[in-house]
């Protein structure tokens, strides 16, 4: 009887343990900037159902035109917090976008359907002033501590990361 009970309470406690990385901590947006470049837009992280909320995610460019898509969230005291674990610099490449563009802004892709938020893409302008949408990918924090959004209901969630660089040759 005392080992079914053991059971019992190991089954039961391991259900509510989150799966996968340990969760890297929100910084202050200040110092996010320091190492990533200025915040140059947010938008929406992309979920595939609506068991997410469509988290938010903020695109930084450093000096050298690579731009970092980091999850961020608003605290109690309304201040702008973003997650970037130190291991992420030597995180893969997720994308590329055309060089000699400017991001402009960021959009969720429509779905066709209310099921999820759609993939993330960026609003392109070109060095003539079009403007153009491009999809982007991004992905899971292979390495050390993860993102994770912040509780909410359903289940726990482990948020991308986007690292993009300028595509080599594509002067627009």
């Amino acid at each position: 009887m005392n080992r079914q009970l053991v059971s019992i309470v190991i089954v039961l406690t391991a259900c509510g343990r989150r799966h996968g990385p340990v969760g890297a901590p929100y910084l202050p947006l200040v110092e996010v900037e320091a190492t990533y470049g200025r915040l140059i837009t947010a938008g929406n992280h992309p979920t595939p159902d609506q068991h997410g909320t469509g988290e938010r995610v903020g695109l930084f460019q450093d000096a050298s035109g690579t731009v970092w898509g980091f999850p961020l969230i608003v605290a109690s005291n309304g201040s702008v917090l973003a997650c970037a674990p130190p291991a992420i610099r030597e995180g893969k490449v997720t994308d590329t976008f055309p060089a000699g563009s400017t991001i402009i802004g960021s959009t969720n892709a429509p779905t066709g359907w209310r099921g999820g938020t759609g993939g993330l893409e960026l609003l392109l302008r070109d060095q003539k002033g079009s403007v153009s949408w491009q999809a982007i990918r991004g992905a899971p924090f292979a390495t050390g501590p993860a993102c994770w959004a912040p509780k909410s209901p359903g289940p726990p969630q482990q948020l991308h990361y986007y690292r993009l660089v300028p595509r080599a040759g594509d002067q627009h």
